[in-house]
């Protein structure tokens, strides 16, 4: 009999979990609140999982307010509802200046038209402030309401570069400073602004750094090193969509390079995930006590002084067997003369 009830009592705990479980899906998908009728009134929400309970005006959209971090994506997910005619949904994003981030024609969520049909929307901010507003239209469009029941899944995601609670700084002053190692980063290409990924490496006069980039399929991206003083030392570029990129330069001086990982908007339509593998090889040396070429960390040898010097040891070499020719020249011209003048007859001489 204790078996009999220890069995029903799992039982009953089994169908009181999952209960529990289908009640909170119920309630994670909760009632979009009617937003603001503009940008100034625009009603603040977080990420979650919305639906509509009224039609939204095809002329008169519903405005809401976004808080994104650094190095976080927003991601809207619109879907229209699974039966009905002529069901068509519109939504925009915009940024804290209230400009649309993507125009229309590009805008995944403008007029989604279909039963059942699905736009998704991915916007990834930088490094350049520590958060960003940005603002979310729905309804609008002009075309047809976006109505009752329409589904707004919105997500603030981490899309953090190298292992950090960020991004990579967007400039070479907020360069994210790395060892060699291997690292999952992101950049936006078009959709977003995060287009550009700094790394500060700290590198040894003698060994070899290689830096490998590998991205999706659908990006072309670009791999710049470049010495303290901000000088470009080499620049590889994908030869083609979803080309391995790689970079790799003798160091000859030791200190620290910064690597910039490019992927803007002519890269990729999509937001990218791209490992970052860097390596250094080879011997350390020591570094000489001067500095004769003067450009900086890891830049290449400046043989311009040099290249100058030789040229001015060669022009005066060069004047200086003309002068000796010329002056080889009418000697041998005198004698010549002179040879000539004594084998003339007496007779001549004479009359002369």
């Amino acid at each position: 009999m204790a078996k009999f009830n220890a069995k029903n009592l799992a039982i009953m705990v089994f169908l009181g979990v999952l209960l529990v479980g289908i009640i909170g899906i119920a309630n994670a998908q909760q009632v979009l609140p009617k937003g603001g009728d503009d940008f100034e009134t625009a009603v603040e929400i977080e990420s979650g999982n919305y639906v509509t309970d009224h039609d939204i005006s095809r002329k008169v959209p519903e405005y809401f307010k976004l808080t994104v971090g650094a190095g976080q994506v927003l991601i809207v997910k619109t879907t229209n509802l699974p039966t009905g005619v002529d069901i068509i949904s519109h939504a925009a994003l915009y940024n804290e200046d209230r400009v649309m981030l993507l125009p229309g024609y590009n805008n995944p969520l403008s007029n989604i038209s279909g039963v059942g049909k699905i736009g998704i929307y991915e916007w990834l901010s930088n490094s350049s402030q520590d958060s960003y507003v940005y603002y979310m239209s729905a309804g609008g469009g002009n075309v047809n309401f976006t109505a009752e029941g329409t589904k707004y899944d919105i997500l603030i995601e981490n899309r953090f570069d190298a292992g950090s609670q960020t991004d990579a700084g967007d400039t070479i002053e907020k360069a994210m400073e790395i060892a060699s190692g291997e690292y999952k980063a992101y950049l936006s290409g078009e959709a977003g602004i995060d287009t550009k990924d700094f790394y500060k490496v700290a590198v040894k006069k003698g060994k070899t750094l290689t830096i490998k980039v590998t991205p999706p399929s659908e990006a072309a991206m670009t791999v710049v090193v470049y010495d303290s003083n901000r000088a470009v030392l080499k620049s590889e570029q994908a030869s083609n969509m979803g080309a391995i990129v790689t970079n790799s330069l003798l160091i000859t001086k030791s200190g620290d390079v910064f690597v910039g990982v490019i992927c803007d908007k002519y890269c990729s339509d999509n937001l990218v995930a791209y490992t970052l593998d860097v390596t250094t090889e080879g011997e350390a040396i020591a570094d000489d006590d001067e500095d004769v070429f003067g450009t900086g960390i890891g830049a290449p040898e400046d043989k311009t002084d040099k290249g100058l010097n030789w040229w001015l040891i060669i022009g005066i070499a060069l004047i200086i067997i003309l002068a000796l020719a010329i002056v080889a020249y009418f000697l041998l011209k005198k004698g010549k003369n002179s040879n000539e003048e004594q084998k003339k007859p007496e007779n001549e001489k004479i009359i002369k």
